[in-house]
């Protein structure tokens, strides 16, 4: 799963690198640095005619429900409803994930936050090159409690599913060059494991394998002679 609800300002046209028309928004950022957020919407068949180059003004409100797909630095959204305008803005920002953690870095930054990679299955979308073979990758962070239960629960491979919202990170780096990049901010205890811990897979694992050896380093029983 790999869904957004959110409320964002239009900002106009743009295109892809496929040279295919792209709806460009941004929600605004929070915090102390309010950065905002960029996303590109791709127009879709569920979206109908509220995608059209004439459905909104520039600076609009617009409420969105779609898919979330990271590409090459972009975060595109793919609508599986029609879009519609509010007069005030919303704020909301609410991203829902599923799938399996895919990385864990060996650094972590801060030790009250927790950094980790989820990977999630999405449909194909053609005009951006996604396909059911493809994984989606979101790089999240939890805080506090929540990133100390994140350090004990997680592990690569492990099946979650998370609540969190969109950000977005801007920076240069030691070389003086811009970089940027996407994240999912997990909500205090919205979130779910699944499967075992890894340590009682391994305890499991284990005693599979001592059964498994006792098994086959079993002799037949050698038959006594009978005396005649």
């Amino acid at each position: 799963m790999n869904k957004i609800i959110c409320c964002a300002i239009y900002k106009g046209d743009s295109s892809n690198e496929r040279g295919l028309r792209t709806m460009s928004f941004e929600i605004p950022g929070t915090g102390k640095k309010r950065i905002p957020i960029p996303i590109s919407l791709l127009p879709s068949f569920a979206a109908g005619e509220t995608t059209n180059r004439d459905a909104f003004e520039v600076g609009s409100n617009i409420y969105i429900n779609g898919r979330l797909y990271p590409q090459n630095g972009i975060m595109y959204v793919v609508p599986t409803k029609a879009l519609f305008g509010v007069d005030k803005f919303q704020k909301e920002n609410e991203v829902i994930l599923a799938g399996g953690c895919g990385h864990l870095p060996q650094k972590q930054n801060r030790p009250d936050v927790f950094n980790f990679g989820v990977m999630c299955q999405g449909v194909p979308q053609r005009n951006i090159g996604h396909t059911w073979q493809d994984s989606l990758p979101f790089m999240c962070e939890s805080w506090s409690n929540d990133a100390d239960r994140m350090k004990k629960m997680l592990f690569v491979g492990r099946q979650l599913s998370l609540a969190g919202v969109l950000r977005f990170e801007a920076w240069r780096d030691e070389n003086g060059n811009p970089r940027s990049q996407y994240k999912i901010k997990v909500r205090s205890a919205q979130y779910s494991f699944f499967g075992k811990n890894q340590k009682d897979q391994e305890v499991i694992n284990k005693i599979d394998k001592e059964i498994k050896d006792l098994v086959s380093d079993k002799k037949e029983p050698i038959a006594e002679d009978i005396p005649c």
